[in-house]
């Protein structure tokens, strides 16, 4: 009996080197090793100039290849003063799966001849776009101010932040943006280093069982006053969030321009891709009324789709949007660009 224990510890344990030295090979996806944030620097940036592969499931395809710019951002070239425009966003515009020249700011930078640059990271929300928004415009004097909007920034406007990004809280009718700061640990620095354990991590997408559900307010359904205080609170979080954009784009002479994500899915099935749970038209309609350009991807992306039949992402594996969305949310967004 220990002998056969012994065998099946063993053969465990050569099975997981064998595994551990074919991972090493392949391109896994390597992750990024994030900054410290805290109050002076509240939003989450990797370390700068960190090179990071990136493959998609368990076949690890679409591999990417590249390096974070000085920031410590990817996809966007080193931030410069007197910036022609600066697209922040989450995942969407941080876009990994993507070469530079494919994404929205690449795009946008080709066409403009340049000082277009991006400051994206994965679980992006509106407290965290404020948050870069009011960091970097001061630096960088950006003439145009690109902020990436979809459906679950809305719906997780109130939810209690991971570690090294933001949220609002409303009290007593005052809202605030308060931080998580992020400290990286050396256990996960050392876990980092297999590829076996990143390839399940990231590539079979384990961390998904770790990350908390984007729940936005508490469910109040059942409540009709609890519900109509989150619905209060809501909208004096959006009130908020345009309030101080518009205070950085007269402050400092910049145009602000929202960039709009419908919902694919309807796009799909024959709709116009309005959101289901926000209403995406008075959203838009606000915008406005503070002054702002909208981008709205949703007519564009609907007709192309009954066109040809196109599709604007990897699902059903993956939303995030491909080239051709990216290269059509670019188009949008050109005219709309301050001269």
């Amino acid at each position: 009996m220990i002998k056969r224990t012994l065998a099946v510890v063993l053969g465990a344990a050569v099975t997981l080197v064998l595994l551990e030295f074919f991972f090493q090979a392949a391109p896994v996806f390597s992750g990024l090793r994030i900054e410290q944030s805290n109050d002076a620097q509240p939003f989450i940036r990797a370390l700068p100039h960190q090179p990071y592969v990136f493959s998609h499931n368990w076949a690890m395809i679409n591999v990417q290849r590249s390096v974070t710019n000085a920031q410590g951002f990817s996809n966007s070239e080193d931030f410069k003063p007197n910036a022609r425009a600066l697209v922040i966003g989450d995942s969407f515009i941080e876009a990994h799966m993507l070469a530079y020249p494919q994404t929205v700011q690449g795009v946008l930078a080709q066409s403009v001849g340049g000082g277009v640059y991006a400051a994206a990271a994965s679980g992006n929300g509106l407290a965290d776009y404020l948050q870069v928004a009011r960091y970097y415009v001061p630096r960088l004097q950006p003439r145009n101010l690109v902020v990436f909007l979809k459906e679950s920034d809305l719906a997780g406007m109130l939810a209690r932040p991971d570690r090294g990004h933001s949220t609002f809280v409303v009290d007593g009718g005052q809202v605030q943006v308060v931080h998580e700061p992020y400290v990286e640990s050396h256990l996960k620095q050392q876990l980092a280093r297999s590829a076996l354990l990143r390839y399940v991590y990231y590539n079979l997408k384990a961390r998904e069982l770790f990350a908390k559900t984007e729940v936005g307010a508490l469910s109040v359904k059942a409540n009709p006053a609890a519900q109509a205080q989150a619905q209060h609170q809501r909208q004096a979080v959006l009130d908020y969030y345009f309030q101080q954009l518009q205070a950085l784009a007269r402050t400092h002479a910049m145009r602000v321009i929202l960039l709009v994500d419908g919902d694919r899915k309807a796009i799909y099935a024959g709709h116009d891709g309005a959101w289901k749970t926000e209403n995406l038209d008075s959203v838009i309609a606000l915008a406005r009324r503070y002054g702002f350009a909208v981008a709205d991807t949703r007519p564009v992306f609907r007709q192309r789709w009954l066109a040809a039949h196109e599709r604007f992402d990897y699902l059903p594996e993956d939303g995030h949007w491909n080239a051709l969305a990216h290269r059509l949310a670019a188009q949008q967004v050109l005219p709309l660009l301050a001269p």
